[in-house]
C-alpha cells in the first residue's frame, strides 16, 4: 500500500510537466470471461497526464453496481500508459478512407446494400481516431456485498431435476492486473473515448458454483473461481491545458 500511495504522488508532483492532461468520465460493461455468467454494468472516472515522449499514467474511480450477482465493487485503477502523437485531419480522413476500403475487400461480397453501406461507415468511423494510449496497472478495490442466493432452474413441470448456481464472495479485498488500450477522437479540446481492456483478478474474490440435482441428491456439482474479465467503455474526457 506505502508503495502504491508513494507512486501515486511521485505522479502528481510531475503535473507541471505534463504536455496533456485529461479528466473522463466513462461507462461500459464488464464481462466475465465465462459461459452462462451475465455481463455487468460499470462507471468510472479517470485522470490522466501525458509527458513529451508519450509516457504517462492514469489514475481513477470505478464502481460496478453488481459482478457475478455479487453487489457493489469498487476500484481505484492506476496504470502506467503510453499514448501516440496525435494525427493531422489529413491523416485520419486517408485512414477512414482506408478503413472502408478494406471492409468492401475482405467483407461479404454478396448482401443487402444496407449492410454494406453500414460496414463501409463502420470502417471509416473506426478509423478516425487521433490517436491511440496503450496501457498497463493494478486495480486494488473493495467488494462490500455478500454471497448470491442460489439460483434454481428447473427443468420440465417436476422438481426432480433441477440445477442451482450462486456466487461466493471469497474476500472483500480485492486486486486485478489491467491492461488495455484507449482510441481517442479529438474534437477541439474533448476526447470521445473507446476503451477495451482485460482483467485478471489476483485475488479471486468471486467463486461461481453449479450444482444439478436429480431427485433430492447431487449429481453434478463444480467450482470456478472467476479470474478473467473483460471490459468495454466509452465516454468523454476534457483535456486539460
Amino acid at each position: 500500500m506505502k508503495v502504491y500511495l508513494t507512486s501515486i504522488l511521485l505522479a502528481l508532483s510531475l503535473t507541471t510537466y505534463a504536455q496533456v492532461r485529461d479528466i473522463s468520465v466513462l461507462a461500459g460493461v464488464n464481462v466475465p470471461m465465462y459461459k452462462g455468467i451475465e455481463s455487468d454494468a460499470v462507471i468510472a472516472v479517470h485522470y490522466s497526464q501525458f509527458y513529451h515522449k508519450g509516457l504517462g499514467f492514469r489514475i481513477g474511480a470505478q464502481w460496478s453496481p453488481s459482478v457475478a450477482d455479487i453487489d457493489n465493487s469498487f476500484g481505484l485503477p492506476v496504470s502506467f500508459a503510453y499514448r501516440t502523437k496525435s494525427r493531422t485531419t489529413r491523416e485520419r480522413l486517408q485512414s477512414g478512407a482506408a478503413g472502408s476500403v478494406h471492409t468492401m475487400d475482405y467483407g461479404p461480397v454478396y448482401g443487402e446494400a444496407d449492410d454494406r453501406v453500414r460496414n463501409m461507415a463502420g470502417g471509416f468511423l473506426m478509423n478516425l481516431f487521433s490517436d491511440m494510449e496503450f496501457f498497463i496497472g493494478i486495480t486494488p478495490g473493495y467488494v462490500s456485498g455478500a454471497s448470491s442466493n442460489p439460483s434454481k432452474v428447473i427443468y420440465g413441470n417436476s422438481l426432480l431435476y433441477q440445477e442451482e448456481s450462486w456466487t461466493e464472495k471469497k474476500n472483500a479485498i480485492s486486486v486485478s492486473i489491467d491492461a488495455g488500450m484507449c482510441l481517442n477522437y479529438s474534437i477541439w479540446r474533448f476526447d470521445i473515448k473507446v476503451m477495451p481492456a482485460f482483467h485478471y483478478n489476483l485475488t479471486a474474490n468471486y467463486i461461481y458454483n453449479k450444482s444439478t440435482v436429480e431427485e433430492g441428491i447431487v449429481v453434478r456439482e463444480y467450482t470456478r473461481p472467476l479470474h478473467w474479465f473483460f471490459s468495454l467503455c466509452g465516454g468523454i474526457a476534457y483535456r486539460v491545458e
